[in-house]
């Protein structure tokens, strides 16, 4: 089983109740964590320096300098990364994601041209964390949901392809995790409560491709995780997420990335 963690785990106070942390990546102590892992909340890692990988939900991405990464609740993430990374750290946890609607922008952003002014957001986050008085919260929530209007901004400028947050597409996210054995579009649909043809045209409007296709690729992206970090088979995990035919699920697995599910685990296995 994935473990998943709140901030609360990953800063070692696991009896507290913590709604946001902001701090510096070379101050900010590593924690034991199993890897790979999910966390239950929203997570934004600037590196300032430094190099190694990233990989996000099984895509894997380069560090390098002013490359800032987000990872979004439930998403599966691990990295390696070199030993004189500098960067700032940005976690908030679910209720907080909600209030401020802090919707998903994309996995990573290069910070070019405003580096300086989204550094002076984060050194006033971190003046104002010092302060820890009575209107420090409300700053805090003031200056991320302005550090996101920010990104959303370098995002569109930058061009980088935005998904689309849709509470319809979340509760088929949801559904999908929770009823892994599940292929069949019909009973999602069902548990939804919308007709098919309505859910399918939902989702091409949001996401840019079929209600199946969209399955098939969260399908993809679990058995991605499930044939590096488990012991199971293939025809295991295809039977696992759903496939009766293996050969039906290593065809569709090869489409999506372009390597058989033999061909991903010889060439993943060794860098993760």
């Amino acid at each position: 089983m994935l473990k998943e963690y709140s901030i609360s785990d990953i800063l070692d106070l696991p009896s507290q109740h913590i709604p946001y942390f902001v701090g510096t990546f070379e101050n900010t102590e590593d924690a034991e964590l199993d890897w790979p892992h999910r966390h239950n909340f929203y997570s934004l890692v600037w590196f300032t320096q430094g190099n190694g990988f990233y990989v996000i939900d099984m895509q894997e991405y380069e560090i390098v300098p002013n490359r800032l990464f987000l990872v979004y609740p439930k998403q599966i993430h691990n990295w390696n990364y070199s030993e004189n990374c500098k960067g700032y750290i940005l976690l908030c946890d679910p209720t907080l994601v909600l209030e401020l609607n802090l919707t998903s922008i994309a996995s990573y952003l290069d910070i070019t041209y405003n580096k300086l002014f989204i550094e002076n957001i984060f050194t006033n986050l971190l003046k104002e964390k010092k302060r820890n008085d009575h209107l420090t919260y409300e700053s805090i929530k003031a200056g991320i949901l302005y550090l996101h209007s920010v990104l959303k901004r370098v995002a569109e400028e930058s061009q980088v392809v935005r998904t689309v947050v849709n509470k319809t597409i979340n509760k088929l996210n949801q559904i999908i995790f929770e009823d892994p054995y599940c292929i069949k579009i019909e009973r999602y649909a069902e548990k939804i409560g919308m007709p098919i043809e309505n859910l399918n045209i939902l989702c091409k409007n949001i996401t840019g491709i079929s209600v199946k296709q969209y399955i098939l690729d969260i399908k993809v992206t679990e058995a991605k995780r499930l044939l590096i970090y488990t012991s199971n088979n293939i025809s295991e995990i295809a039977f696992s997420l759903g496939f009766e035919d293996s050969s039906y699920f290593a065809r569709i697995f090869k489409k999506r990335t372009t390597l058989s599910p033999t061909e991903f685990l010889k060439k993943y296995r060794k860098h993760l």
